[in-house]
Formats: C-alpha cells, structure tokens, sequence
C-alpha cells in the first residue's frame, strides 16, 4: 500500500508551524500565530483527506516517519534552547533566558516531553545500530533542552518515562542479576530525581507556593460546581474573584505576597475539573481506558511509545498547562489515531457497501468542516493583523483615529478579553467613560483581572461615579492582596467631598 507524502508534507509543515512560527504582525507574537496555522494545517489536511476518500485512493500514513518528523522538529527545538543557554542565540523573552520559539519555559519543556517519548521508538530492538545510535543522540538533546530550562514538571517526566520504560520492556529479567541491576538503576533515576526537584524547590520557593495557593482556591471553584463544572473559559472568567474572595476571608494569609494576575491553574485537571465538573474526569478516565484496550488488543511498539509519551504529556500536565499549546494537542491527536488504528487493525468489515457508505459521510462531514475552519481561521488573521496595526498607531498618540477601526473589529474580536480590554482602555484615554464601561462589562464576562478592575474604577471617577470606583478599587485590591484599598477607598471619598 502506497504511503501519503502529501499528507505527510502535510503534518511536517503542521508540526513546524505550531512550535516554530512566530510573527510581530499580530499582538500576540508568540503563541497566537502558532495557534492560527495549525488550525490552518489540519483543515487542509481534512480537505485533502477527504478528497482522496472520494477519489478512492490510498490514505494511509507512514507511522515510522510521523513519529521521526515529531523527533527531529523537537531535536531542533531543543538546539534552539540550548543555543540561547550558551547566548548564541538571543532570547525570545525578556524575563527567562531559554524559552525557543516559545513566551515562557513552560511551553518550551512542554513541547521537549510532548515529542520525549517518541525517541524510545528508535531505541526499540527491531532497529538496527545506527538508527538507536540516532534515538540516543535525540534523547540527549531533548533531554538537555528539558534540564536547561530548569522545569521541575519536565525532569520529573524524564525520570517517569525512563522508569516505566526500563520495567515494562525488562520486566521478565528481575529474577536474574540483570534484574536487580535494572532495579538498581530505576532506584537511583527516582532518587535523582527526588534531589533534583527538592534543590529546584529551594530555588524557587515561591513559585512552588503559589500554586499551593492557586489550587487551593481552584479547588473551591470546583466545589461550587462539582458535576458539570462553570463552562469552557470559566477559570479566566471566574478565578480572580475567588482570589479575592480568599483573602478577604484570610487577610493576614501567608500566601499574601505571592498573589498576582492568574490565567490558568497549572495543572489541566484541575482546569478540567473547574470547565466539566466530575463529568469531564469521568470521560478522561473512559478515554484512558479505551486507550489501553486498544493497545492490549494489539499490542505493538507504535502503540507502546503513544502510551509513553500521553504517560508523558499527563505527568508534565499535573504542575503545568501543556495544553495552551497547539503542539501537544498535535501530539496527543496523533498518539490516539496510532493506538485506534494499531487496535482495531486485524477486523474487517463484512458489510463494505455500509463501509464505504460510512466514510463518504464522515469525507462530507469533514470536508464541511474543513472549509468552515478555514474561512474563520482567515477571519481571525485579517483581523489579527489589523488590531496589530490600530495597537502600533495607538502608541504614538493617534487614539481617537483608531477607535473606528477598533469598533469594526468588534464582530471578529468581540469574544477575545484581551482585544476588549485594549479597546476600553482607548475608550478611557479618549475619555469616552460610558463606552468605556459597556466594553468592560463585555470583557469581564471572560476575563476576571486585577487591570480590568482598575480601568472599570477609572472610568467611573471620569463619569464621577465614586461608589462604583471605590467598589471596583476594592475588588482589585483584594485579588493581589493589597492591604492599600482602604487609603484608596478614603482618597475618593475626599475627592467626592471636596466636589
């Protein structure tokens, strides 16, 4: 059967794209773009799929090769982070020093344990020397990139796969020597391990303890909604004001210094948790079983190394938020498609008209889809690339000129908290306070932010509406910890006096 180098091309420039592409055209250089094209790429790749099934032809992929093009674009990322350890190669952050291609560590080492485990695959025995010679030189360099990027969640996914790597594949030499070495071995990589991430903890103790404090009040958002949870972007939506809900119920917490603006829990279940409620982990652990009856059913090494690396991608979710991008839910896509395909292999359908029926429908499906994405996706990137335009404009003081242009964005944008918040706040440098709070209130429907309340007070002190604006004062204070709103609080009520 002929393999598919169109879509294989395909996945290659999918793959790059959603962990290499950058672009200063939009105000978000770092991850949107990324987010953007892979959206870009599986259309077309749907659109080519579907072709092909009403052209009757082969669709098959080259599995071997798949997992080599994860392994190489990784080995490159890695390179690219060891080369900015060395300054060879500039920084794509201003406050951390190897990130890649991406805005902060936790994307980069992400992506190094998302593409991990798919070395074990060229280390397997039905390789010859020079391939497991590659695998070991790629394991390296991944490994490397994960280290110098210091990511306690990245280490520890290192000593995770290596561990269950070295039982399950030499689980039948433990009643002989070589079997108390392989224990030996396992013992020593945990207690690395174990020193490594206790040393990363003393340097960083305060990132440690704040999220202590983020999934403590995560946990109560859970609480209030256990079955079904808040919805899709309720953290963002919501999380803040449990924050502040915390300390004002414990105002002298020892947490109090380390609270700032959050954006996601550092740890996908937990988000899973706040978004589906009970639910949502029910069907991840009916999604995890089925995975693995479908790996017993057949078991083989393409469906052993996509058990790895989703191992790998939930050890590294549990501390961080691997899912913000595009590359691991790739990744994970892709390691699903290996373990259905290798299960379901050897059955055969007797019915091939109803066969053939079924997979012209899911073509039309797709190709619907396909072609939605991709009109949307076009949508987002006009208006991308003129929001990044009106933001340039809006920094040399042409405000009042851009805020035409800032409304006609409005049917594109008009759910993205981050555009509305700009818009506000060029709604209130212009002094239009009333437009002003009608886009925040807009905002805070999907955004719960400590800036946020501080535009919505300020707008309300240019309307002179001073109960609202100490309120909103207060609600900011209260998100970081500030003990500060009550002098704030007694300032306006001076100013409204004096009026």
């Amino acid at each position: 059967m002929k393999k598919n180098i169109p879509l294989s091309l395909l996945f290659l420039i999918l793959c790059a794209s959603s962990i290499f592409l950058n672009t200063n055209a939009f105000t978000d250089s770092l991850l949107l773009p990324k987010w953007l094209f892979a959206v870009i790429g599986l259309a077309i790749m749907g659109v080519i799929y579907a072709i092909q099934v009403f052209l009757k032809k082969d669709y098959t992929c080259n599995i071997r090769l798949w997992n080599a093009i994860i392994v190489v674009l990784c080995v490159l990322q890695a390179s690219y982070g060891i080369l900015q350890f060395c300054n060879i190669l500039p920084p794509t952050s201003s406050t951390y020093k190897v990130t890649g291609s991406f805005d902060n560590p936790a994307g980069f080492a992400g992506c190094l344990t998302a593409g991990l485990a798919f070395t074990v695959y060229f280390l397997l025995e039905g390789n010859n020397k020079k391939v497991q010679w590659m695998g070991w030189i790629a394991l390296l360099i991944i490994s490397s990139g994960i280290f110098l990027s210091e990511s306690r969640a990245g280490l520890l996914c290192i000593a995770t796969i290596a561990s269950v790597h070295l039982l399950l594949k030499k689980y039948k030499q433990i009643h002989n020597k070589k079997g108390f070495v392989l224990l030996g071995t396992w013992f020593v990589i945990l207690l690395i391990n174990a020193v490594v991430l206790l040393s990363f903890y003393q340097l960083n103790k305060k990132s440690a303890n704040g999220r202590l404090l983020i999934w403590k009040c995560t946990t109560e958002m859970i609480k209030d909604k256990p079955i079904t949870g808040h919805g899709i972007g309720a953290f963002e939506a919501k999380y803040m004001d449990y924050q502040a809900a915390y300390f004002k119920a414990y105002p002298d917490s020892k947490f109090a210094m380390l609270a700032d603006n959050v954006k996601h829990p550092f740890n996908e279940y937990l988000l899973v948790g706040v978004q589906f409620g009970i639910i949502g982990w029910i069907v991840l652990l009916v999604l995890l079983a089925f995975l693995i009856y479908c790996y017993l059913r057949n078991p083989s090494p393409e469906g052993y190394v996509a058990l790895l690396t989703l191992l790998s991608i939930g050890v590294f979710s549990f501390f961080s938020y691997p899912f913000t991008y595009p590359f691991t839910w790739i990744v994970v896509g892709w390691c699903i498609f290996v373990l259905i395909v290798k299960g379901y292999k050897k059955i055969k359908s007797q019915k091939n008209a109803y066969k053939r029926i079924l997979r012209q429908v899911s073509a039309i499906v797709l190709l619907i889809i396909s072609v939605l994405l991709l009109y949307r996706t076009n949508r987002r990137i006009l208006a991308e690339r003129e929001w990044g335009k009106i933001s340039k404009h809006s920094l040399v003081e042409q405000t009042q000129l851009m805020l035409l242009r800032y409304q006609k964005l409005l049917p594109v944008l008009g759910k993205d908290p981050y555009f509305l918040y700009n818009y506000a706040a060029e709604l209130c440098i212009a002094d239009k306070n009333e437009e002003c709070l009608r886009i925040a209130n807009i905002c805070s429907r999907y955004w719960s932010d400590y800036d946020l309340e501080l535009l919505q007070a300020e707008a309300c002190i240019g309307l002179e509406q001073y109960n609202k604006a100490k309120s909103h004062l207060k609600q900011a204070a209260l998100m970081l910890s500030y003990p500060i709103y009550s002098s704030l609080s007694f300032a306006l009520c001076f100013r409204e006096a004096r009026k």
